[in-house]
């Protein structure tokens, strides 16, 4: 063992838990792809194309801006995949990629940006650096994570934690990564794995922290793979990626080099982007907590009336806490969330309201982003009031990053390409008609020349039926996190390919989010 100058372990040193690196770099996927040049002003005017503009017609209309939980809206909702899957990928995002320093302001080196996450699916954003190294993550017992207040809705499980949070007067969670408490659902997810590590903490025979941490990881790379993936991508580019269970992935563009992994920007400045178009403009949270309070809010200047809680809102939530969705709070009483209103296969933890349509399904993979995402509070302070809008956002950084087009990209991955023609078109008329104006009014930028992220969920579209990633996007994220487990020499897949999950699930073998959160409940 490693020991310091005083004779002591050096600290860290005398856990065995820890990922095969601390840290690495984001680089590139497609090396000898020349980046896609575009001017600001053409990325900006495309971003106006991308959001839905319901809000102003409803709001004008007298209605409320957004559809109750016993309501459909089949022209935007995506029943293939639940709501929930929206937040367990940004969840896993948290747990591979952290970026503090890249600018839009400037041209950026992907070779040079640091991830300050563990490039692999282990979970160190719950984790933190272990219990030798964090422990104020931890119970006393340096084997139980510690749980924050319960929050439950009804008054009778006692078991629905918040986030373990500091004294402060604006209480801060205690975690491996503050983003997993950007908003109320990704902080409740994550509230619920590290209720999952203490459950497998219990019914283990072993009391070793490290092979506790292995089941957990296991299952949450095997939900990944098998549970995730196949919604997220498609069943013809799984069984050509994933090819199945139980098989080693076949990955063709992705090099991950083993100890030395980086997260390429194709996939975290573009591919993996697809998520934003599946935020819902609203949420109930269960069968107690369904609307947001007050009801009414203002959205860019006007009155709006929510049937869900917003996402988020810039109404203050230091004086209205029950207004919307946003994080970096401490959770309210009752807001606990009943994971059946997000994941199907769930058991429902109370009678829903009459009618509700559960779980909630994820909007459509399609180029358009909901309203509430025009105006990010956390970008008040952007010099350009589109670039709080994060649809400019990600063009704008992807432009930065020097990423290729998608033409440029699918030529590559030997897919033929989508034609200008198909990528600006649009089904609704008056979108049809901008983006059309978008080739003349800006010669030459788009020919043959379209961003990838927008190329990505164009394909979605298209070959996707809104439902899942087209061949392109689904290939690049498919390659890169099977390619991060495969290369983890801790994960199953390097040790134990032919490995099945061993706790209970609804099939023998398997393991789902809905299994973990039913497993966890129990």
């Amino acid at each position: 063992m490693a020991r310091s100058k005083h004779g002591s372990p050096v600290r860290g040193m005398d856990s065995v838990a820890h990922s095969s690196v601390r840290d690495q770099r984001f680089g590139r996927m497609f090396r000898n792809l020349p980046a896609a040049a575009f001017t600001e002003d053409a990325l900006t005017d495309l971003a106006k194309t991308m959001f839905q503009g319901e809000f102003a017609e409803k709001i004008e209309e007298g209605k409320p801006v957004d559809v109750a939980l016993n309501e459909r809206e089949p022209e935007d909702e995506n029943p293939a995949i639940p709501a929930g899957f929206t937040y367990f990928g940004q969840f896993l995002d948290h747990d591979i990629t952290f970026d503090p320093v890249s600018s839009l302001d400037r041209f950026n080196d992907p070779d040079a940006l640091q991830d300050f996450r563990t490039p692999r699916l282990d979970l160190d954003s719950v984790y933190g650096s272990g219990p030798a190294d964090q422990p104020f993550l931890y119970e006393d017992d340096e084997l139980h994570l510690l749980l924050g207040d319960d929050k439950d809705f009804d008054g009778t499980r006692k078991n629905r934690p918040d986030l373990p949070r500091n004294a402060a007067k604006i209480r801060r969670a205690l975690l491996g990564d503050k983003r997993n408490d950007e908003n109320v659902i990704v902080s409740q997810l994550h509230a619920t794995f590290l209720r999952f590590h203490n459950k497998v903490v219990d019914t283990s025979r072993s009391r070793d922290f490290g092979l506790c941490q292995q089941t957990v990881r296991w299952h949450y790379q095997w939900i990944v793979l098998h549970d995730f993936l196949p919604r997220i991508i498609g069943k013809e580019t799984y069984e050509r990626v994933i090819v199945g269970r139980g098989e080693k992935p076949n990955i063709r563009f992705y090099n991950p080099q083993g100890r030395y992994a980086f997260i390429p920007v194709e996939f975290s400045v573009a591919a993996y982007r697809y998520g934003h178009t599946m935020v819902r403009p609203s949420y109930s949270l269960n069968g107690t907590v369904t609307k947001p309070d007050p009801i009414e809010q203002r959205f860019n200047g006007k009155k709006a009336k929510f049937n869900r809680i917003p996402i988020f809102s810039l109404t203050d939530v230091i004086q209205h806490p029950r207004a919307n969705l946003n994080g970096f709070r401490e959770l309210p009483d009752f807001w606990a969330i009943d994971w059946a209103f997000f994941f199907d296969g769930v058991a429902p933890e109370g009678p829903p309201p009459a009618g509700a349509v559960l779980p909630q399904p994820s909007y459509k993979l399609d180029t358009t982003l909901v309203d509430p995402l025009t105006s990010l509070p956390d970008h008040q302070r952007e010099p350009i009031h589109i670039r709080r809008a994060l649809a400019a956002l990600n063009l704008l950084r992807g432009w930065r990053l020097g990423l290729p087009s998608g033409q440029a990209v699918a030529r590559h991955m030997e897919m033929e390409a989508l034609s200008d023609e198909q990528l600006f078109d649009s089904e609704d008329e008056d979108r049809k008609r901008a983006r059309g104006a978008l080739l003349s009014d800006h010669p030459g930028i788009f020919k043959d020349n379209a961003p990838l992220w927008f190329y990505i969920l164009r394909e979605a579209e298209i070959f996707g039926n809104s439902q899942h990633l087209g061949p392109v996007g689904g290939t690049i994220v498919a390659e890169v996190l099977a390619g991060l487990i495969r290369e983890d020499r801790h994960s199953f897949l390097a040790q134990w390919p032919k490995w099945r999950p061993t706790l209970p699930g609804a099939e023998v073998g398997h393991f789902t989010m809905a299994d973990l959160v039913n497993f966890t409940n129990r």
